[in-house]
């Protein structure tokens, strides 16, 4: 990997917050292209906290710092080339579903389609059934993510699908489900299109479900 590009992922990471601006300016002075930075650097790093994470060497805290810093950056390059950064690819609604307030998992996910080059629409946590499919006809959204921790709520996932049914939407619609009481043989019970059991894979299936290489 390009050298710049190692060391953006690196600050990521090592939650560098303070030079992370600096580093993706010494790497535009260098001629790499902000797309790269994006894809190659701020993504990349991001995915190697997951993977931290997952790992059980990173805790929620850490990750939670890790993302402020991806932010900074990702916030840099959109305001410095708006034209290029604004420009998203398939619309995702995301949120964790009524009756469960838990959203570490979901900010995480949001995080990483974001910098994957999804639209995100996050509708946060506590979320009610109705919005997700309101939410999804509003904006033409392609793909909806729902999330729980707490098996009290997980049946939500299946009324929400259902509700598309009944808009006459569901076809249209791809659902991805994740969570710690989630299972892909839930998934497959009430219909969903995919489960991820963490950021990296929703990434994955994600842009598989959105026919993108």
């Amino acid at each position: 990997m390009n050298i710049y590009l190692e060391e953006i992922a690196k600050a990521i990471v090592d939650m560098d917050e303070d030079n992370i601006i600096p580093l993706i300016d010494k790497a535009l002075e260098a001629k790499v292209l902000p797309e790269e930075i994006y894809n190659d650097g701020l993504s990349k790093g991001m995915l190697d906290v997951t993977k931290l994470f997952e790992n059980k060497e990173y805790f929620v805290s850490e990750v939670i710092v890790c993302a402020d810093t991806l932010n900074v950056g990702v916030n840099y390059l959109r305001n410095k080339f708006p034209a290029k950064q604004d420009a998203k690819g398939p619309k995702v609604i995301i949120g964790v579903v009524e009756g469960d307030t838990h959203d570490i998992g979901k900010n995480l996910v949001k995080i990483m389609l974001d910098t994957a080059g999804f639209e995100m629409y996050d509708l946060g946590r506590d979320v009610p059934l109705d919005n997700f499919v309101d939410k999804a006809i509003e904006v033409g959204a392609s793909l909806i993510c729902m999330s729980t921790l707490m098996t009290t709520t997980m049946d939500g996932m299946r009324i929400v699908i259902e509700k598309l049914k009944e808009k006459g939407i569901r076809d249209n619609v791809k659902v991805m489900v994740g969570g710690s009481p989630i299972s892909q043989k839930y998934a497959n019970e009430i219909g969903a299109d995919g489960y991820s059991a963490n950021a990296v894979g929703a990434v994955k299936l994600a842009k598989r479900l959105a026919g993108i290489s």
